[in-house]
């Protein structure tokens, strides 16, 4: 600061050429011509006293008398030494803890993938040593555990094509650090088989992909439209795996590869895969065709339990066994189709469809049947033979035992119709509750359903009455 004299830098004695030899000297000139020079025999110390404060010393140290020797308390515990120890000891431990715990973890990788039942996996990954056997792995409600390195995370939601940021919550056992993990998964497409679709009106799995717009896209080897937001789907019919009445659950699977070729890129290869099962389904009554001459009909038979069932598409009340039963207005001549339905939260809708036919008389009904033509007795047994069912029938004989089965007539009938060398025996099945006697007459009208064998080993064709016809010997 130009002009200005610090303490401990100021002349002792200002003006006094002895005690400031370049007193007499002329100061330099400044280096800037505006600021004015001050006289060599003047400086701003004389007219700027520093003040001084004194502070006194203080009084000498009186002379104490030494104090006497400690006396010596025992005490039980450790000593200090080995109190020292044990400090050091846990300082180690927790320092050997600490540095465990904060050492960074191998990171976790992701693989995303789909389930069988359509739904969105990640697949996890993570070396052994910090995600041992038993450590959780959370993403909102959905959890999984470790084994091997390895854990399958479901996810409720699905994966959104692009980058998707995932925030995972890891509970190691025991005293084993927990944390986040911050994930990124990349999806570039999905492909993915939706079953929701075999619950509707027209069963099916649906094949949906998600890509680029511009993505060309070949599933069963067919070509998948995709529309402005990236979206297709391919439709696989599955109406004849829940068709026609089963008494257990059957499985749909399906393998359909698939090629997707991304703008730019090679074509990628994969296979998409679906397993859904179908609900049981039986109708005792009236049986699978039915032909009759009244104004009302009983319907009834089984489902699995906790089975919804709906007849027509009303619902009917079902048993906790899963049986039901209802009856049906028949109002008009003529024919018509009762469609029953049930399935189950997890089990995929199956569907009966039942011909009725109602007619003035039944005896017109048997003409009109055998003019249409019919086999024997004997042509049946053949066809059973080459496998071959299905084909019209018509049994006449003596009834050999007859009984009822839930709303059903089981009868064993010895045809002397169509029969060359007897006895012939066929097994009736009659969808109604009918009371037979041994040795009635029965005219029995209906399809050759399977072979069945009787309890002494005789195979004997088994006959799905559509209706029959009673006359006394």
């Amino acid at each position: 600061m130009l002009g200005v004299a610090l303490p401990g830098i100021a002349p002792l004695h200002a003006g006094d050429p002895a005690a400031n030899p370049t007193a007499d000297a002329e100061p330099p000139e400044p280096p800037s011509a505006s600021l004015a020079r001050l006289p060599p025999t003047h400086s701003l110390a004389e007219t700027m006293p520093i003040p001084a404060f004194f502070v006194p010393p203080p009084a000498p140290l009186a002379d104490e008398p030494m104090p006497s020797g400690p006396g010596r308390t025992r005490r039980g515990g450790a000593s200090l030494a080995v109190a020292a120890l044990l400090a050091g000891g846990v300082a180690l431990v927790g320092g050997a803890a600490i540095a465990l715990l904060w050492r960074s973890a191998p990171p976790i990788a992701a693989q995303p993938r789909i389930a069988p039942d359509g739904k969105d996996v990640l697949h996890l990954t993570c070396e052994t040593s910090s995600c041992q056997d038993g450590t959780l792995v959370s993403l909102g409600s959905a959890h999984a555990a470790f084994a091997a390195g390895e854990a399958d995370l479901p996810l409720a939601a699905p994966l959104n094509v692009g980058d998707n940021a995932l925030t995972l919550s890891i509970d190691r056992p025991g005293m084993g650090r927990d944390e986040t993990v911050k994930l990124l998964v990349p999806v570039a497409y999905r492909v993915r088989a939706d079953v929701t679709t075999m619950g509707g009106p027209h069963p099916c799995i649906t094949i949906r992909v998600e890509a680029p717009p511009q993505t060309e896209v070949r599933v069963d080897d067919k070509p998948v439209t995709l529309d402005a937001t990236g979206a297709g789907s391919y439709v696989l019919d599955e109406a004849a795996a829940t068709e026609g009445p089963a008494d257990e659950s059957r499985i749909v699977a399906i393998d359909v590869p698939y090629v997707v070729v991304p703008k730019g890129r090679a074509p990628e290869t994969g296979t998409v895969s679906a397993r859904i099962a179908v609900a049981p389904l039986r109708v005792d009554a009236p049986g699978t065709s039915t032909v009759i001459d009244e104004d009302k009909l009983l319907l009834a038979g089984r489902a699995a339990r906790g089975a919804t069932v709906t007849v027509d598409g009303a619902s009917v009340t079902v048993a906790p066994d899963g049986a039901f039963e209802t009856t049906i207005a028949v109002d008009a001549a003529g024919e018509r189709t009762v469609e029953v339905r049930a399935g189950t939260g997890a089990l995929a809708p199956r569907t009966v469809h039942i011909p009725v036919t109602r007619v003035a008389n039944l005896a017109d009904a048997a003409q009109a049947f055998e003019e249409r033509g019919a086999v024997g007795y004997d042509a049946a047994m053949r066809d059973i033979e080459a496998a071959k069912t299905g084909e019209r029938i018509v049994v006449e004989g003596d009834v050999v035992e007859a009984r009822g089965s839930a709303h059903r007539t089981l009868a064993l009938v010895d045809d002397r119709r169509g029969c060359a060398k007897g006895p012939c025996l066929a097994r009736v099945i009659i969808g109604r509750d009918l009371s037979l006697a041994r040795g009635e007459s029965l005219r029995a009208y209906g399809r050759v359903a399977r072979a069945y064998r009787t309890p002494t080993a005789q195979t004997v064709p088994e006959i799905e009455a559509e209706f029959v016809l009673r006359a006394k010997r």
